[in-house]
C-alpha cells in the first residue's frame, strides 16, 4: 500500500513529465492533493493525480480496501483527448464537496480506456445494456468483487451527487436489491461478449452483408448514419474487398458508389483537417462539416489504408492527396524522437472546444490579401456567419475540381495557389496554444500507422514512409517488447512501458510486420511475426473453443470474464483482424501449422457471425480471403516463394497494358511459357466478352537441367524475376475491367507442385 511519502516522492520524479490540473494548489504552486494515480505511467490518470478524490489504479489494492471497509465501488473510465471526461473533472472530480463524498462512502477507480480496453469493453457493455446508450466518461459502480450494478456516462455534478446519495442510501440500507442487480447484469455481460456455437455460415452471407452496407449508406451526404457521424473504417475495408473481386466497372458497383461518396464526403468536410491535414475523430453533423476536434492515431492509420486502396482501384487523385497529407502529418506532429508514433491529440485548447482549428472571417480578412480571402470564401466556404459557434471550421462546399472551374482556374494553378494559403494558414495557426498531446505510444495502434506507412511507401515509391515505418517497427521490438519473459507491452510513456499487451496489439503489430514484408522483402519481419505468433497463441488462445480472449490471463484484479469479442467498432478487433493475418502468413511461409489454426478461429466466431454478421466486417473479409485470395495487384503463390505484381494502365477507353513481374526465390523456377503442356506459364484474359488479348510478351525461356549436356529436349524454365507484358483491346467501350489469370507450376530440382492460378482484376 502506497504510503503518503510514496506518493509525494513519485510527485518529485515525476514533476517534468506532466501538467498539474487542479484549482487546489498552496502558496508555492503545489498541488494540495495527490492519490495514487501519481504512480501511474497514464497520462490520461496523471491528468487526475492531484484531484481531491482518492483515485485508486485499478487492481487488487483498491478492491481489498472495498471488500475491507465494506464499500461499493466508483469506476469511472476515460482518456486525455476526450471533451466531456475534463467537464465532468472540472465540475465534479476537481471538487471538494463531490471529492468528500467519494471518499467517505466509495473506493474510487480511474481507467484509461485507451490502457485498458478489456475492462472498457466490459464495463462499457454493461452501461449501454443499462441506460441504452454508451461514451465517455464512462461511471459505474460495482459490486466490491467488481461485478456491475449500474452505470451510465457523463453526469453534471448536481445529478452526481444526487445518485452518489441514492446509491450510499441503498447499499446500506437495502443491499441486496443491488447485489441481485449486479448478478443480473453479470449474466447479460457474459451473453453479450460470449461468442455463440458455431454455426454453418450460408455461402452468400458475404455479398447480403455488402448489400446491406450498401443500403444503409447515406445517399445525401455520404458514409453511414445520422449525426454524430463516424467513418467506420471496417466496414469500408469490406466494401473494398467487394470491389477488388467485381469486374464490374466501378461506377456500375453499388458498393463503389457507396464506398466513393462516403471518402469524397469525408476529405471534402471538416472532420479533415484542411489546413494541416489528417482526420479528426468523428463529425457532430450529418454533413461532416463540424467535427468534433479530437485527432486519434488509429483514424490516421485507418484511413489512410482506406484511402490508398481506393486509389489503388480508382486513379483518383484527390485519394491520394488525402493519404500523402495524412501521413505527412503523422510524421510531422505525431512522431517522438524514438521512432514511434503518439496517441492523441485533445478537442480543446485555452479552455474551449476546437479553438486551436476554427477561423473567424475577421481574422482571415485582416491576415490574407484579396486573392487569398476569395480562396478562403470561394473553396473552404468561410463566412461571416461561420458554421461553428460564429468562427469557420475550413470544408470544401464543392469538389476542387469543381472550384477551380468557378474560378477559372486551371487545376494546377488552384492546387499551387492553395498549397501556398495552406501554409500561410499553417504558420499562423501552429502560434496559437496548441491542444494537449496525449504521448503515449500504444502497440495497437502504432502498428496500423506502420502498416499504412509500409503499404503508401510500396504502392506509391515514398522511401520516406518506409524508412519512418521501419524505424517505428524497431521501436516496438526494442522497447515494447520483451524477448527474454516473451512479453509484448501495450503502452509506454517517455520510455516506460507498462500494461501487457492485448489480443488487439498483437493482431495490429503482427499486421504491420507482415506489411513490411511484403515492402521490403527482409525474412527479419516475418521471423518476429512468427515468434510473436507464439506468444500471442500461449497468452491468448482458447485451447477449448477456439479464438483469442482478449486479455492475457494473468490481468491484476477482478475478472468478471475473459471476453472474446469480434465487435469491430472505432477500431478493428483482434478476432476480427487475426483472420487475415493468419491467413498472410500462411501464404507466405506455407507453414502446416497455422491451417488449423485458421480454420478454429472461423468456426468459434460463426455462430456470432451467423446472428449479427455486420459486428465483423474485417473477419468477413478474412473468411472472403480464406475462400480464395483476393485478385489485388501484388499476390504470393508457393507457399511465398514466388510473388507477383501487377501494373495496369489504361491506354484509352478500349486498350489497356497490363506488366507482370514474377519474383523467384532462389532454388525455385516456374515451367516456360513455350511449351504445349498444361504447366506451361501463361496468362490469359477471362471475360473475352468484354476484352481480347492483343498481345502476350513473355522473357526468353531457359533450358531445364537434363541428364546429356546439349539436350533440347529439356523442358524450358523461368527462374529470378520474369517480366511479362500483356496488352488488351476491347471492340467497343466494355461494361467490365479486364480479368487476368495467370496459371504457372512452381519447382525445385527436386519437386514441381501442383500448377497454381492467381486471379487480377484490372481496376486501374
Amino acid at each position: 500500500m502506497a504510503t503518503p511519502q510514496a506518493l509525494q516522492q513519485a510527485r518529485e520524479r515525476k514533476r517534468s513529465l506532466y501538467e498539474v490540473r487542479t484549482r487546489f494548489k498552496d502558496e508555492r504552486g503545489e498541488p494540495t492533493y495527490t492519490n495514487h494515480l501519481i504512480l501511474e505511467d497514464s497520462p490520461y490518470l496523471l491528468q487526475h493525480a492531484h484531484n481531491p478524490v482518492d483515485w485508486y489504479p485499478w487492481g487488487d489494492e483498491a478492491f481489498d480496501k472495498a471488500t475491507r471497509e465494506d464499500k461499493p465501488v466508483f469506476l469511472s473510465i476515460g482518456y486525455s483527448t476526450c471533451h466531456w471526461c475534463h467537464v465532468m473533472e472540472e465540475e465534479s472530480f476537481d471538487d471538494e464537496e463531490v471529492a468528500n463524498v467519494l471518499n467517505r462512502h466509495f473506493v474510487s477507480i480511474k481507467v484509461d480506456r485507451e490502457q485498458r480496453p478489456d475492462l472498457d469493453e466490459i464495463y462499457m457493455t454493461g452501461v449501454q445494456l443499462v441506460s441504452g446508450r454508451g461514451g465517455w466518461p464512462m461511471s459505474s459502480f460495482l459490486t466490491p468483487q467488481g461485478k456491475p450494478f449500474f452505470g451510465a456516462t457523463y453526469f453534471p455534478k448536481e445529478h452526481f451527487l444526487e445518485l452518489l446519495d441514492k446509491v450510499q442510501r441503498t447499499w446500506h440500507e437495502n443491499r441486496s436489491d443491488l447485489v441481485e442487480d449486479a448478478a443480473d447484469l453479470n449474466e447479460a455481460i457474459r451473453q453479450q461478449l460470449a461468442p455463440s456455437a458455431s454455426a454453418q455460415l450460408p455461402s452468400e452471407l458475404i455479398d447480403k452483408v455488402v448489400e446491406a452496407l450498401v443500403q444503409h449508406a447515406d445517399t445525401t451526404h455520404g458514409g453511414f448514419g445520422d449525426a454524430p457521424k463516424f467513418p467506420q473504417e471496417p466496414n469500408l475495408l469490406l466494401l473494398l474487398e467487394q470491389i477488388q473481386r467485381d469486374s464490374q466497372l466501378l461506377p456500375r458497383q453499388p458498393a463503389w458508389m457507396a464506398l466513393r461518396q462516403a471518402l469524397d464526403a469525408m476529405l471534402q468536410g471538416g472532420i479533415y483537417d484542411q489546413v494541416g491535414g489528417g482526420f479528426h475523430r468523428y463529425a457532430t453533423d450529418r454533413k461532416w462539416q463540424v467535427p468534433h476536434f479530437e485527432k486519434m492515431l488509429y483514424n490516421q492509420g485507418q484511413l489512410t489504408m482506406v484511402y490508398l486502396w481506393a486509389w489503388q482501384l480508382s486513379g483518383h487523385d484527390e485519394y491520394r492527396r488525402i493519404v500523402e497529407e495524412t501521413l505527412d502529418y503523422v510524421l510531422r506532429e505525431m512522431r517522438a524522437p524514438s521512432g514511434g508514433f503518439y496517441s492523441a491529440t485533445d478537442a480543446d485548447s485555452e479552455g474551449e472546444e476546437g479553438k486551436f482549428f476554427v477561423w473567424k472571417h475577421d481574422e482571415l480578412g485582416a491576415l490574407l490579401e484579396r486573392d487569398a480571402m476569395v480562396l478562403c470564401e470561394q473553396v473552404y466556404g468561410v463566412t461571416h456567419k461561420g458554421n461553428f459557434e460564429g468562427a469557420n471550421v475550413l470544408y470544401l462546399p464543392q469538389p476542387l475540381d469543381t472550384a477551380a472551374e468557378a474560378l477559372a482556374l486551371p487545376r494546377p494553378s488552384l492546387d499551387t495557389a492553395l498549397s501556398d494559403l495552406k501554409r500561410q494558414l499553417y504558420t499562423v495557426r501552429s502560434k496559437r496554444p496548441a491542444p494537449l498531446r496525449d504521448n503515449k505510444q500504444i502497440t495497437e495502434w502504432n502498428g496500423m500507422i506502420i502498416a499504412a506507412l509500409a503499404q503508401a511507401a510500396d504502392v506509391l515509391k515514398r522511401d520516406g514512409y518506409r524508412d519512418a515505418a521501419i524505424a517505428a517497427a524497431e521501436f516496438l521490438w526494442q522497447h515494447h517488447h520483451d524477448n527474454i519473459q516473451g512479453q509484448l507491452w501495450r503502452t509506454s510513456l517517455d520510455g516506460v512501458a507498462s500494461t501487457p499487451a492485448q489480443l488487439e496489439d498483437y493482431a495490429h503489430y503482427l499486421n504491420a510486420l507482415v506489411a513490411l514484408y511484403d515492402t521490403t522483402g527482409e525474412r527479419r519481419w516475418l521471423e518476429r511475426a512468427r515468434l510473436l505468433l507464439d506468444e500471442l497463441v500461449s497468452r491468448h488462445w482458447d485451447e477449448d473453443d477456439g479464438g483469442f480472449f482478449v486479455a492475457s490471463v494473468n490481468s491484476e484484479g477482478p475478472q468478471l470474464l475473459r471476453s472474446k469479442s469480434l465487435m469491430d467498432s472505432a477500431t478493428i478487433s483482434g478476432n476480427s483482424l487475426i483472420l487475415p493475418v493468419l491467413i498472410a502468413l500462411h501464404r507466405r511461409t506455407g507453414d502446416t501449422g497455422l491451417r488449423p489454426l485458421i480454420e478454429r478461429q472461423i468456426t468459434a466466431f460463426s455462430g456470432r457471425i451467423a446472428q449479427t454478421p455486420l459486428a465483423g466486417p474485417v473477419f468477413l473479409q478474412g473468411i472472403r480471403q480464406w475462400e480464395s485470395p483476393t485478385p489485388a495487384p501484388f499476390q504470393y503463390l508457393a507457399d511465398g516463394a514466388i510473388h507477383v505484381r501487377c501494373h495496369s494502365e489504361r491506354l484509352d477507353d478500349t486498350r489497356l497494358k497490363a506488366t507482370f513481374i514474377i519474383d523467384i526465390a532462389p532454388g525455385w523456377h516456374i515451367q516456360g511459357h513455350d511449351s504445349d503442356t498444361p504447366e506451361a506459364t501463361r496468362l490469359t484474359i477471362r471475360n473475352t466478352d468484354d476484352w481480347q488479348e492483343e498481345q502476350i510478351d513473355y522473357p526468353i525461356s531457359e533450358r531445364g537441367s537434363s541428364e546429356s549436356e546439349g539436350n533440347n529436349d529439356a523442358p524450358t524454365i523461368h527462374s529470378g524475376r520474369v517480366t511479362a507484358t500483356l496488352m488488351a483491346n476491347a471492340s467497343s467501350p466494355p461494361s467490365r475491367a479486364p480479368v487476368v489469370e495467370l496459371w504457372l507450376q512452381p519447382c525445385t530440382e527436386a519437386e514441381c507442385l501442383p500448377v497454381e492460378r492467381r486471379t487480377f482484376v484490372l481496376h486501374g
